[in-house]
């Protein structure tokens, strides 16, 4: 299992962890948040208010089938340490399955 740190450590310089990872927060999230870019339920699940626009259009882009230039994985890294208990949730699941 991975610690908090090496979860935040791959989220923020990981290109392959800050792709998969933007894709299935952006999955995380409500149909209607999905369409609109935003955060409507205070669920913790998915992005926050504040990081919903620019993560989910990131995600779109990651689900047409490509990929981050540097400057928006860095962006985008900055952000996603945040999310670090959801990511090792999702591991958690997986690692059960």
């Amino acid at each position: 299992m991975y610690t908090k740190e090496e979860i935040q450590h791959n989220l923020s310089t990981n290109p392959k962890w800050i792709e998969r990872s933007l894709i299935v927060l952006y999955q995380r999230q409500t149909q209607d948040e999905q369409q609109v870019g935003g955060t409507f339920v205070q669920n913790n699940v998915g992005f926050n208010s504040s990081d919903s626009r620019y993560l989910s259009y990131c995600g779109r882009w990651l689900l047409q089938g490509k990929h981050l230039d540097n400057g928006h994985l860095e962006k985008c890294g900055g952000k996603l340490k945040k999310y670090w208990k959801q990511i090792e949730s999702i591991i958690k699941e997986k690692g059960n399955n």
